[in-house]
């Protein structure tokens, strides 16, 4: 090696640990003649270019580590290490290799250990262009810039293959070690490789995830997966029931807090901006829906006028107002898209006082929903007050469901949904991957099918997923499978959401319950292909049905072969969603009116 440099970065205001400090020990006993370059704030430019600026700024410090690492490997060559990373034996039958790393336990190649025999590489010199012409961090993003990703990306062009479990010579004189050499511990330290070709040990220390997926690994690496996984379970038995116990102890406090929030400032004025609409109403008509449900809010706005934003109501005298408000403005009808709570009392209210007024709901759920008490608590009440004859009409954009009400003698009506964008959403495409979407507002919902729709990824070439929101179960879940997963841990607004799908090159939305989802009709608009479960009434009869609709959810087989149907038949798809979307959107206008006129 030409330089008899190791490296190693430590940024923020914290002291090194323990374990950072025995870390470098080793280094110091096996590479005696080396020297031990920190780089810090001190001695590091961290206004050099974007990446770096504004992850110092938002304190991602192992994403500022990364690019200081690049460069001084780059300039200087020698070794870098993480200050997790324990050496266990000398190396110098690796410092002449020229750029040497290893296969972490995700089939993935890290950097935690580094090795450029020369300063300049091919390999360090691609890294640091990749850093450079990002405009800035995208802290959305961090798992997409995790520096594995940046290094597969890279490596995967010279012959890589993740799937071979031997030393890897490729163009450029990169060379892959497997996981015996420096990565024998797993992540979870469950399924650890140690032999003779063990030279050096990586902690796993992940600071860069959150602090809760940390502590659940540490619980799975000291007492084991089993007994980790006993431990969570009974820390969360214990969190449950303290809950329940502070509830009953305080439930006095709970109650004069609901009172409060009953007649807070946001709430009154929330109550007094729906009744201002209502009397600003030029239409015979209203349809009223809860405006902190976005996806019950969008499909409403795409069908209707005269929307009424109108949350929960939870006083009588509100429930008086409003009424009295829909009354006085000589409103003929009134629509409730979804229901909620105090909608129930309100739609009493109105027919105490006019038999004449029609009520009707909008329903966007199906029984599924038994497993979500709030939303099964409103179907029932939809369903006594039709029988009650309170509400006139029951609408659902469930055609399965509106067939069964009828069928029980109740006045039901279809409606079918659609999107329509009123403006062009720009592509913003920076990679050559296969790029797939899975989107669900409850990620870790059951009926949302996500772990199938992953491993069906995992099933495609070149694939990786952009997945909103994340979570903890499906990020393991595709680090196990060797997948790329990118995404956000939490939802988003439905704009953004729809310019993500526009990078893609396929949505996913199979799921084991739907009605009429909207996710696929947005894909459409974006000229991106959606594959869906059998559980709807889109492409019914129609040349798309044995393109778009899977015939088993829960095979991830069958999945991805569907799925490599539609990326090849791409342009053939989308001219005929062209078709469908444009009869669709006619039936639904055509629902939509007959609807009103019932």
């Amino acid at each position: 090696m030409e330089n008899k440099y190791i490296h190693y970065c430590w940024f923020g205001d914290k002291p090194l640990p323990k374990l950072a400090k025995k870390c470098i020990r080793t280094w110091k006993k096996f590479l005696p003649d080396y020297e031990i370059i920190r780089w810090s704030e001190k001695n590091v430019d961290l206004e050099e270019c974007p990446f770096i600026k504004e992850a110092y700024e938002m304190k991602k410090w192992a994403f500022v580590a990364d690019y200081v690492r690049t460069k001084a490997m780059y300039e200087y060559g020698g070794i870098y290490f993480d200050t997790d990373m324990i050496l266990k034996k000398n190396i110098d039958f690796l410092l002449d290799k020229g750029s040497v790393l290893g296969v972490e336990d995700s089939r993935m190649v890290n950097a935690a250990i580094w090795i450029e025999s020369k300063a300049h590489s091919w390999f360090s010199g691609q890294m640091l262009d990749f850093y450079k012409s990002k405009e800035h961090f995208d802290v959305n993003n961090i798992y997409s810039q995790s520096i594995p990703r940046i290094i597969n990306k890279i490596i995967k062009p010279l012959g890589f293959d993740h799937s071979i479990d031997e030393i890897q010579e490729l163009q450029h004189d990169v060379i892959i070690y497997p996981r015996e050499y420096f990565y024998p511990l797993s992540y979870n330290y469950q399924n650890n490789v140690f032999t003779d070709n063990t030279c050096a040990i990586h902690y796993f220390d992940a600071t860069w995830i959150p602090k809760k997926d940390r502590l659940e690994t540490k619980l799975y690496r000291y007492f084991g997966k089993k007994n980790g996984a006993r431990i969570l379970s009974f820390y969360r038995f214990i969190k449950k029931n303290v809950k329940r116990f502070l509830k009953l102890i305080l439930f006095p406090l709970v109650l004069y807090r609901r009172y409060r929030r009953k007649c807070s400032v946001s709430y009154v004025k929330s109550v007094n901006t729906a009744i201002n609409i209502i009397n600003n109403t030029h239409g015979d008509y209203i349809v009223m829906h809860n405006p902190s449900w976005f996806g019950v809010s969008n499909a409403t706005a795409e069908l209707f006028d005269n929307l009424v934003p109108c949350a929960e109501l939870y006083r009588k005298k509100d429930i008086a107002k409003v009424g009295d408000a829909i009354l006085s403005n000589n409103i003929k009808q009134v629509i409730f898209s979804a229901m909620c709570i105090g909608w129930k009392d309100l739609a009493i209210y109105l027919k105490a006082k006019s038999h004449h007024i029609k009520i009707k709901t909008f329903w966007h759920g199906n029984h599924s929903q038994v497993s979500e008490p709030y939303g099964w608590e409103r179907n029932m009440e939809i369903i006594e007050l039709h029988k009650q004859g309170i509400i006139d009409v029951m609408g659902t954009c469930k055609k399965s469901l509106m067939e069964f009400y009828e069928k029980e003698g109740y006045n039901a009506a279809f409606l079918t949904n659609r999107v329509i964008l009123n403006e062009n959403i720009e592509k913003n495409r920076q990679t050559d991957e296969i790029r797939v979407g899975i989107y669900a507002a409850k990620s870790d919902d059951w009926r949302k099918n996500m772990f199938t729709q992953i491993a069906a990824v995992s099933l495609m070439d070149n694939a990786v997923i952009d997945m909103v929101p994340l979570n903890r179960d499906a990020i393991e879940f595709a680090r196990v499978l060797g997948v790329k997963l990118e995404g956000l841990d939490k939802p988003i607004p439905r704009y953004d959401l729809i310019k993500r799908m526009a990078n893609n090159d396929l949505n996913l939305y199979i799921t084991f319950s739907e009605c009429a989802p909207m996710l696929p009709l947005e894909s459409f608009e974006v000229n991106v292909p959606c594959l869906t479960g059998n559980n709807h009434h889109y492409f019914q009869n129609d040349e798309l049905e044995k393109y778009l609709v899977v015939n088993n959810e829960e095979s991830a087989v069958d999945v991805a072969e569907k799925a490599k149907y539609v990326i090849k038949n791409k342009e053939r798809i989308m001219k005929l969603c062209h078709k469908w979307v444009i009869k669709n959107n006619k039936n639904s206008r055509d629902d939509v009116e007959r609807f009103l006129k019932m």
